[in-house]
């Protein structure tokens, strides 16, 4: 299946058990707030052989049951043409209570071992740095690529840093950066990201993200260096 454009929507296939909405190119809240809109929609009136959502910056993954769209009567083109329909259905923009979450930090360390290596690199002293990080409120745009990991966006553009070429072991509550995002990390795993604090707060609850989609997180720095 080829890209296929539709009321200003691209629909294209994911391997042979998804396809993709994109909503835009770029990453801003307007276009994520349609995201979570439609998200929420193809929750409430699920379609059959749909088994996982998956919202992004900008757009939708459906993933379904192979055998149960091969059953339909025109297979993935009855999909497809559901998919139109509820795209055709006009949506409340994205009514999300937009929780706000005070994350308290404590910056540098034993666990934000990356912190002095960015202040060299940037040129950058290591309160200042700090005053960036936690100066804005940031967007939960996703969840993803462990459970409860929030992309929180924008970073400051001086604080842009590359991923780690080789992924290190990370601790539950490190606060990492790459690229214009931060994030925290809610459990153990491997990450790249350059890690400049530490925090407690939970980011998990019977194993499910405290943190959603359209959710705020405001750094509160614990710490003077």
């Amino acid at each position: 299946m080829n890209a296929e454009n539709f009321n200003g929507y691209d629909i294209y296939a994911l391997g042979d058990s998804a396809i993709t909405i994109e909503f835009g190119k770029n990453i801003n809240p307007e276009t994520n707030d349609l995201v979570i809109s439609r998200f929420n929609q193809f929750q409430e009136t699920p379609i059959k052989g749909v088994i996982d959502l998956i919202p992004s910056y900008h757009s939708l993954t459906l993933c379904y049951d192979l055998n149960v769209v091969a059953k339909q009567k025109s297979g993935l083109h009855s999909l497809i043409d559901q998919v139109k329909s509820r795209l055709e259905e006009p949506i409340k923009l994205h009514a999300h209570s937009s929780q706000l979450h005070e994350v308290p930090v404590v910056y540098g360390g034993k666990n934000g071992s990356d912190l002095l290596r960015v202040s060299q690199e940037k040129g950058i002293d290591l309160q200042e740095i700090i005053r960036l990080h936690a100066e804005p409120t940031y967007r939960v745009y996703m969840l993803g690529f462990i459970p409860g990991f929030a992309y929180l966006g924008e970073l400051h553009a001086k604080l842009t840093m590359p991923r780690k070429s080789t992924p290190q072991p990370m601790i539950p509550g490190s606060i990492g950066i790459a690229g214009l995002q931060t994030g925290i990390y809610p459990s153990f795993s491997p990450g790249g990201w350059n890690i400049i604090g530490h925090t407690d707060y939970p980011l998990l609850e019977n194993g499910m993200p405290i943190l959603q989609a359209g959710d705020r997180v405001k750094f509160i720095p614990l710490n003077q260096l």
